[in-house]
């Protein structure tokens, strides 16, 4: 089974037996997802977040970076939630296949195409019963790409229920879509790099700031 986080609370989920009662009250309620981003782009975002405080007159001192990156999953969850809708015959909404060419069309965009090589890989095996041999075979893997570009990392501290809920999203979006690879920490990362980078193309919007605080005072 891929790996759709750290947490891995989908996989925990499948293998564990049933739980007694307290065993289940005993369940941690929230869980720590470690993303990864540009380090510019984590700047960008504390001075976005100063910006909100300074112009809307009432927005809540509690509001951070880590606030933003958290609305921004949740309402992306949402829009998964609601799914496919028909509004006079029109279709509103994505679906789970176009959802995945998106995301992982975004990180390439970001990060460029996915360099994939070809390694030879020796293995002793046994052939028969009575006698072993050398095996070589072909493995491709993901060739990293060195950059020296420095990198942000944020700790945010989730819902387990929302975590699960995106590692559900990830399996059906690996069933839809054989390429789809991405870890719950990689679309976080994506969706505030995707934010981010219209607010460094298109400056500042007041509209958007009031929405940030409402819908940070919804969810608070």
């Amino acid at each position: 089974m891929q790996k759709y986080s750290k947490l891995e609370l989908l996989k925990n989920k499948i293998q564990e037996e049933s739980k007694g009662f307290w065993q289940a009250l005993m369940e941690p309620h929230y869980g720590y997802i470690e993303i990864e981003f540009p380090f510019y782009d984590y700047l960008r975002g504390n001075v976005l977040i100063a910006d909100i405080k300074e112009i809307i007159a009432d927005c809540p001192a509690s509001l951070n970076l880590v606030s933003l990156i958290s609305l921004l999953y949740i309402q992306f969850l949402s829009q998964i939630k609601k799914g496919v809708t028909t509004v006079n015959n029109r279709k509103q909404g994505l679906d789970l296949l176009t959802i995945s060419h998106k995301l992982i069309n975004l990180k390439e965009s970001i990060y460029g195409p996915k360099l994939v090589e070809k390694i030879k890989i020796e293995q002793f095996n046994q052939l028969t019963p009575n006698s072993w041999g050398l095996e070589e075979y072909e493995e491709e893997v993901e060739r990293k790409v060195s950059k020296e570009e420095k990198n942000a990392y944020l700790t945010i501290r989730m819902k387990s229920s929302q975590i699960y809920r995106g590692e559900i999203l990830i399996h059906d979006l690996c069933n839809v879509n054989e390429e789809f690879d991405l870890t719950l920490e990689e679309i976080l990362s994506l969706l505030y790099i995707d934010f981010i980078r219209k607010i460094k193309a298109e400056g500042n919007d007041e509209r958007v700031m009031k929405s940030i605080v409402s819908a940070y005072e919804y969810y608070n």
